[in-house]
């Protein structure tokens, strides 16, 4: 496999091992599923990394998505003329924010709003700051984490930032994260209920003479159902697809993408036959999953056991017990949250050599010229 490296004894674990080629490959079918680059908006929370968001603007993906200030600035270093933060700014973010867009002046940066208070706040601060931000109403369209009703209250969200002359009105973003059925025609048609919310409120104010832009919709699981009944005016916003994960591969056998990243580490204990610990503890792979977190691709049939911040308890067969210093390598069942604990990633190539370092630029949180 890609990820069984020559060299493998000098590399400190656990570390994470990509496969360009992969990732290459997982943004083409991406691509192919929206029907053009033009129609993706790709979320970088995945990756956080510069290298990748290069690899997207050479295939024509020009317009992102980020969840943190730190990734909307990498976006835009990286070359991208359009980023948008799908997240509400609170407090001082919005100053991070603002600073950011002064930084680069050439790309548009936009953010998410559902309520009035939140508009008012990041209009005086923009206006502070000398920028102008984009703003686009965040739909509750049933995961009820974040947004507004679509009804009459995002109608009066929207006309005010329309009549604002502090920001510009974006658009509308309608995330459905609360769909997770397996069954992709379930999937479909639990996505055109939300898509539908969101369409509904575009009519309302269309038929007012009031320009919606731009509606921002979909995940990796969903986007493929948006992608074949969406027109002109609706980017799709994938993001853990570059990577590929354990879970969603299990959940989702529809998706086309493949496994483009695994965390290397090494038995790092065997107190008894059948029983070794390795060196990915909650602090080298995602934490917020249930257990098993990830599955050792090199040895399928191990149990996941207890896991601490740098210890992770296998069982297995009493033959099948490996020795102290073996390789193992882990598919995450969580790609994203995994990536942010690593500076870089190592890129493997085709000769089983590493042949790069990516930088996860956008690992902390804000970026020390920002605050």
């Amino acid at each position: 496999m890609w990820y069984e490296l020559n060299g493998l004894e000098s590399l400190q674990s656990p570390a994470v091992l990509v496969s360009a080629e992969r990732v290459e490959a997982n943004i083409e079918a991406c691509i192919s599923l929206a029907g053009a680059p033009e129609r993706l908006r790709p979320h970088v929370k995945t990756h956080k990394s510069s290298s990748v968001v290069r690899m997207h603007l050479d295939r024509g993906v020009t317009r992102f998505k980020c969840a943190t200030v730190a990734e909307a600035a990498m976006v835009a270093s990286a070359g991208s003329r359009d980023v948008l933060l799908a997240y509400q700014p609170v407090g001082p973010a919005v100053d991070s924010l603002c600073a950011v867009a002064g930084r680069f002046p050439d790309t548009r940066f936009g953010c998410l709003v559902d309520s009035i208070a939140s508009l008012e706040a990041i209009g005086r601060r923009a206006a502070r700051s000398g920028v102008r931000l984009s703003v686009y109403v965040d739909l509750d369209v049933g995961m009820h984490r974040t947004g507004i009703e679509p009804g009459e209250s995002a109608l009066r969200l929207y006309r005010a930032a329309h009549e604002s002359e502090l920001l510009v009105a974006g658009g509308l973003h309608a995330y459905d994260g609360h769909i997770h059925d397996s069954d992709i025609a379930t999937r479909c048609s639990n996505a055109e209920t939300s898509r539908q919310l969101a369409f509904a409120v575009r009519e309302r104010l269309t038929s007012e003479t009031i320009a919606v832009p731009e509606i921002v919709l979909g995940g990796t699981p969903t986007f493929p159902c948006h992608a074949a009944a969406c027109e002109d005016g609706v980017a799709l916003s994938p993001g853990t697809f570059v990577y590929h994960d354990w879970g969603y591969a299990e959940r989702y056998p529809d998706l086309p993408f493949e496994m483009a990243a695994v965390v290397f580490g090494r038995v790092i204990s065997v107190p008894r036959a059948g029983r070794f610990t390795v060196d990915v503890g909650s602090k080298a792979i995602a934490a917020d999953p249930e257990q098993p977190r990830g599955i050792l691709l090199n040895l399928p049939e191990a149990v996941a056991g207890g896991q601490s911040e740098e210890h992770w308890m296998f069982t297995v067969s009493e033959e099948r017990t490996p020795k102290v210093g073996e390789a193992v390598f882990v598919w995450p069942r969580h790609i994203c949250p995994t990536i942010a604990h690593y500076d870089a990633v190592a890129v493997c190539g085709t000769d089983g050599e590493i042949t790069e370092w990516w930088k996860t630029d956008a690992r902390g949180r804000s970026l020390h010229e920002d605050t």
